[in-house]
């Protein structure tokens, strides 16, 4: 069986149970494989700790980089410490082992007659195998075999073949080091063989957090992290120590000290190098990425069979590693830096210069690395040009990324202060197609200095307010930004619209919606005086996306009749953010078929204009979409990982927020749930996404009257209508109002239920906002419930459920149901219990298993739960479903009285099924479920 998992923590986990699993039935061969530094010793030490050893005896060796091996010496290391250990019956062959194991003398039999030869060789093993059978359980365990002598890989084809019983045998190697024939030298066949693979974002994101002792460091840093490192975890480990000492984290890690630990690694393997191999390197570490061993070898002066050698040697030593498509260079950059700093200042010069002349010949030039090379050999004007020539490509090529790496090397460094108002201008138009902070601080920097003119500086100013508003808590620094720049071009109201655009845009803040319709008029006023293409296209589709969320109903027809393809990358990417936004706006409209079609175009249009703000952005819309829409499965790690990932991007993280506090109320696990709805920005609602917090204050105020605190249930409530007051959208309020109404008319604040309800009926009159009108139906039912009137209570809720099945919302909608039948019964009709099943049936296929439980709850109290005819299915020792819900319960570390809430059963009933569920899952304690179901899928 080969596990060739991911590079999660979870997949650490799938690691340990195959080797577990394999080695606990004896004989076993477990191979461990993977490069330097993947953690094939952290693998085994996890391993060897792990219980289900604890009496086995672990017989423990290595083999070393040595240019001559001892024979047998990691087997002979591994069976030094038996002097004092209880052995079976010991055969007289055994006692050949006297000469290699003198630690063992008083435990061998006497030395047999002396052999030579072959002789010799056979008797030694079969001692050794002998030894090792004595042992009984055990477990032989030989590090980097790799390196291991020829006699070594004889011996354990000779131990293997049979297997000894009772034996297990693990070994550790990297496959690039392995000789010909592999670790044992021919084919043996393996229980269990593990490759390790590089970490990936999540994993070098929580690596580098846990070296450091800190909650989470930033998804950006972690980016750079992981390009760095490789996804290395010993040089992730390294690199975060030396950070952790530095005095201020650079931006660029190419100014950290390399890691002495790593440093040393790769000075022993430079001193194993032949000369021309040493050059090979050099000349690799000045190229930097990977080239072909043509490209290498012209520069260090080496071809033919003089590059054939030296390129072997310097891939036998581990210096210079292969990568797909013939290229060579090195794993990670820490190495590369170590061998880059053995040259003097003027050989890398020279050798730059070189590279440079070698490279200007290749066709197509590879721009990005002549500009590199030019400005390391000191020849800045070939620098600027070759730079900005590289721009240009990648941002024809729809290469954002790229473009922003070199532009800001070319700001960073010595330019010419006559072309720093041409490029900044630049660098803040395609900082917007991506979220990059570092790019904000440069720009920043050349606002501060005097190197624009007041139109520059206008323009620059209005693009760091657009990339500040990205960033979660910097709305109003935004804003200030923005409005310095409407100042500084006054005089030029076809660039000043940029700025008037943002500031009509009502979606972030307190503001009213009043005070961003004059902005709106500005935008208005000038865009028929906008001749740039890409400027005007910007401008409409915002135009459109704030129709459509302040319910204009015509914004869809306009949508209709713009272009739905481009000729530039920029106008492309423009309409990749406009088809992001109009979606945003018609998912909270309630649009859900339109939204999705929008996603799915943004998606296409981004990829391959290099959009990658637009597509991140999205991911937010995606998640909140499937919530609405009841797509559960996966969507709580969905979000997770979404809000890890974009961790600076303000709109995600606040999206991803919102549905976990969804699913989390949805589960009954309320102090979760009420962690992540106080995430979305419910404190500080001038900085928040005012759509996600009134519909976090809705969602929160269900949980407080659900956890049956109907003061706190108020106060949510009072904060989110004086938040959709002041804002003055009220549409936004569809979750808000409904349970406004009820926490109210509970708390006897009827007077308040009846105003908030009237506000918003006559806020959403005549407004493209379906989802809004079913909330209206809802409220008004749930205020003539309270007054008694159930019949007309329980029609109304009858036509939110209608709507809301129109609009693919099958939560909402099996909620309206249910309070329908609800209201039904309470008017004394019992006609509505087939309704109150069906609203069961439909939680329980979403997975809603309390409020499905609840409906159950009603039914056995009325008497009307009917068991299934077919009688009850025998689980024998499956888990039923029942048991499967609270085993899923007790995973998420739920009391028995929190899983008799979330269930609606008897604390009685649930101490029967945790003792099943414990019993089936052959575990011995609750904490021991989660990573049993974590197995079974449950």
């Amino acid at each position: 069986m080969v596990i060739t998992p991911g590079p999660r923590p979870a997949d650490r986990a799938v690691q340990l149970r195959a080797l577990v699993t394999a080695l606990e039935r004896r004989p076993a061969l477990a191979l461990i494989e993977g490069a330097a530094g993947l953690g094939k010793t952290h693998l085994l030490e996890e391993l060897l700790g792990r219980p289900d050893f604890a009496r086995v005896r672990v017989l423990r060796g290595g083999c070393r980089p040595m240019r001559e091996p001892f024979p047998l010496g990691p087997v002979l290391e591994a069976l030094r410490g038996l002097a004092r250990a209880e052995l079976g019956e010991l055969t007289a062959v055994t006692g050949a082992l006297r000469p290699l194991l003198p630690e063992l003398a008083g435990v061998l039999p006497a030395e047999p007659e002396p052999v030579t030869g072959a002789a010799l060789r056979h008797r030694e093993f079969r001692a050794l195998r002998d030894l090792l059978t004595a042992c009984g359980p055990a477990l032989l365990v030989l590090e980097d075999v790799h390196w291991a002598d020829e006699g070594t890989r004889e011996f354990l084809r000779y131990l293997l073949e049979p297997p000894v019983p009772h034996l297990a045998v693990v070994l550790t190697y990297r496959p690039e080091a392995l000789p010909p024939g592999g670790a044992l030298g021919s084919p043996v066949g393996a229980d269990v063989r593990v490759r390790l693979r590089p970490l990936d974002l999540p994993s070098v994101r929580k690596l580098a957090s846990d070296v450091l002792g800190v909650p989470m460091v930033g998804g950006e840093f972690a980016g750079r992290l992981l390009h760095w490192t490789a996804g290395i975890p010993q040089v992730v480990e390294e690199t975060m120590r030396v950070l952790a000492n530095h005095p201020a984290w650079p931006r660029d890690l190419d100014e950290l000290e390399v890691p002495p630990l790593l440093r040393e690694s790769m000075h022993a393997r430079l001193a194993a190098l032949t000369p021309p191999a040493l050059r090979l390197a050099t000349a690799a570490a000045v190229l930097g990425a990977p080239k072909d061993a043509a490209v290498i070898g012209a520069l260090a002066g080496l071809r033919g069979g003089r590059l054939c050698s030296a390129l072997s040697s310097a891939l036998d030593a581990s210096v210079l590693h292969a990568f797909d498509g013939d290229l060579y260079g090195f794993r990670h950059a820490p190495d590369r830096r170590t061998v880059y700093e053995t040259l003097s200042v003027p050989e890398r010069r020279l050798l730059h210069a070189k590279a440079f002349a070698l490279l200007c010949g290749r066709q197509p030039q590879p721009l990005a690395d002549l500009a590199g090379h030019a400005r390391a050999a000191g020849r800045l004007a070939d620098w600027q040009r070759f730079a900005e020539a590289a721009v240009e490509a990648a941002d024809a090529a729809g290469e954002t990324a790229a473009a922003l790496d070199v532009l800001q090397s070319i700001l960073n460094g010595p330019v010419d202060p006559a072309d720093v108002e041409r490029l900044a201008v630049k660098l803040s138009r395609l900082a917007l197609r991506e979220h990059r902070t570092e790019v904000v601080e440069t720009l920043e920097r050349i606002l501060a200095g005097d190197g624009l003119g007041r139109t520059a500086r206008g323009t620059v100013r209005l693009q760091v307010g657009l990339l500040l508003c990205r960033g979660p808590g910097r709305l109003v620094r935004a804003r200030a930004q923005v409005e310095q720049g409407v100042a500084e071009l006054e005089d030029h109201p076809e660039l000043a619209v940029r700025g008037y655009n943002v500031l009509a845009v009502p979606i972030e803040g307190m503001t009213s919606l009043r005070w961003h319709r004059q902005w709106m008029d500005k935008v208005a006023a000038v865009l028929d005086r906008v001749e740039d293409p890409e400027l005007r296209l910007a401008l409409a589709g915002d135009r459109v996306a704030v129709s459509a969320h302040i319910g204009d109903g015509s914004a869809w027809e306009e949508y209709l009749g713009m272009p739905d393809s481009a000729r530039t990358m920029g106008e492309r990417a423009q309409l990749a953010r406009f088809w992001c936004n109009l979606a945003d706006a018609q998912s909270w409209v309630g649009r859900l078929d339109r939204a999705e079609r929008l996603l799915d175009d943004c998606l296409r249009m981004a990829e391959s204009a290099g959009a990658l703000f637009a597509a991140s952005i999205a991911q937010g819309t995606r998640l909140r979409l499937d919530w609405a829409a009841g797509n559960w499965s996966g969507l709580a790690e969905a979000a997770a990982a979404a809000s890890e990932r974009y961790d600076d991007l303000g709109p995600v993280i606040v999206e991803a927020e919102l549905v976990l506090g969804a699913l989390a109320a949805v589960r009954g696990d309320f102090a979760e749930a009420e962690r992540h709805l106080h995430a979305t920005g419910l404190a500080a609602p001038e900085h928040a996404v005012i759509p996600v917090v009134l519909c976090a204050t809705g969602l929160l105020t269900r949980v407080r009257l659900a956890t049956e605190d109907l003061v706190g249930a108020c106060a949510v409530a009072d904060h989110g209508m004086t938040v959709a007051r002041r804002k003055g959208v009220w549409m936004w309020a569809a979750d808000l109002v409904p349970a406004a109404a009820r926490a109210y008319t509970m708390a006897g604040r009827t007077g308040d239920a009846e105003r908030v309800v009237c506000e918003f009926a006559e806020s959403i009159e005549n407004l493209d906002a379906p989802y809004a009108s079913a909330a209206l139906a809802s409220a008004r039912a749930t205020l003539l419930g309270a007054k008694g009137e159930y019949r007309t209570a329980a029609a109304d809720f009858g036509t939110a459920a209608a709507i809301f099945r129109d609009l693919s919302m099958p939560y909402p909608a099996t909620q309206a149901t249910e309070e329908s039948a609800g209201c039904t019964l309470a008017a004394g009709e019992r006609g509505a219990i087939e309704d109150l099943r069906t609203a069961a049936r439909s939680y329980e296929a979403m997975g809603a298993v309390r409020d499905a439980g609840r409906c159950h709850h009603t039914l056995r109290e009325l008497g009307a739960w009917t068991p299934s005819h077919r009688g009850r299915r025998g689980y024998g020792d499956e888990l039923s479903p029942r048991e499967r819900e609270v085993a899923s319960m007790l995973a998420a570390g739920r009391t028995n009285r929190e899983i008799a809430d979330g269930l609606f059963l008897s604390p009685r009933t649930v101490e029967q099924h945790v003792t099943r569920v414990l019993r089936k899952l052959g575990v011995r304690s609750r904490t021991e479920v989660a990573e049993r179901t974590g197995s079974l899928g449950v």
